[in-house]
Order: C-alpha cells, then sequence, then structure tokens
C-alpha cells in the first residue's frame, strides 16, 4: 500500500469504502462532487490534489455495469473490488494525470467519480512546520441512483 501512495498518489474514487478485514470495495458514500478549498499557500512539490482527466466515465461505466440489476438500496451491501481495480487500472494506464495547484482563496471542484489522490510531498528543509491544510466538502445525494446516473 506504500508503493501505490508512493508511485500511484493513492488514486482512488470517493465513497468506495474498504469493508470488512479483507477490505472489500462497496459503495456506501454517495457524493454530489468533491470541492476542494485550500487553506494556506504551499509549494508545488507539497503533496498537492492530483486527478486523472476524464476518469470519471471510464468509472461511471463500469459501476453501471457492475450495479445493473442491483437495487440501490443494495449497493452499499455489493462488492466491486474487481471491477473497480480494473477500471482504476485502465484510467492510470491510459488518463491524464493533473496536479492541481490551487492559491488560497481559489477552490477547485472534482467530479465525484473521478479518480484522485495527493500526489507524495517531497519535503525540502524550508518545509520544516508547514501544512498543506485543504478543506474538503463532499455533500451526498439522498438517492443513491442519483451518484450513478446523474452527470
Amino acid at each position: 500500500m506504500h508503493n501505490f501512495r508512493r508511485l500511484r498518489d493513492a488514486a482512488h474514487v470517493d465513497g468506495l469504502l474498504p469493508v470488512g478485514i479483507h477490505r472489500r470495495r462497496m459503495p456506501q458514500e454517495f457524493h454530489q462532487f468533491i470541492l476542494g478549498i485550500p487553506l494556506q499557500l504551499r509549494p508545488r512539490h507539497a503533496g498537492t490534489t492530483v486527478v486523472w482527466e476524464g476518469s470519471h466515465t471510464i468509472i461511471q461505466e463500469a459501476l453501471t455495469k457492475a450495479l445493473k440489476g442491483i437495487a440501490p438500496h443494495q449497493w452499499p451491501h455489493t462488492d466491486v473490488t474487481e471491477i473497480y481495480q480494473h477500471a482504476r487500472q485502465q484510467v492510470l494506464a491510459c488518463c491524464k494525470r493533473v496536479e492541481i495547484h490551487t492559491p488560497p482563496g481559489e477552490a477547485y471542484l472534482i467530479h465525484r467519480l473521478a479518480v484522485h489522490g495527493v500526489a507524495p510531498w517531497h519535503a525540502r528543509p524550508e518545509d520544516k512546520g508547514k501544512l498543506r491544510p485543504v478543506v474538503f466538502f463532499r455533500p451526498e445525494y439522498t438517492h443513491p441512483k442519483e451518484w450513478l446516473t446523474k452527470f
């Protein structure tokens, strides 16, 4: 897991939570979007947010296929691990990785199904004691079906 964090920015889709001892991925949080608001100016090498351009389309197609015929109220108990991992591998292989560097006073919006993560912080001596605070808002849909069908 350390190498995945270091080499792949811990790429993930929010809401597909690792459940149980075997950490099986299940859709349990149905966000409308992810809004990031940086609270301090930070250098580009200090763990910026990363997103894979166009990844939301690949993930939506994979999850639509995985959840077809399953009632939305059952989705939180449905294991989508393999199809999610396969789709994420496809994203990492073919989608452009984009680092988001935003100063305080600006914000960024990430599609709820986009693969995203945090780049490693390549510490430098001048970074001692510095933070990279970002506030994230992820309001949830009332009905899980909206999470997968709305664009």
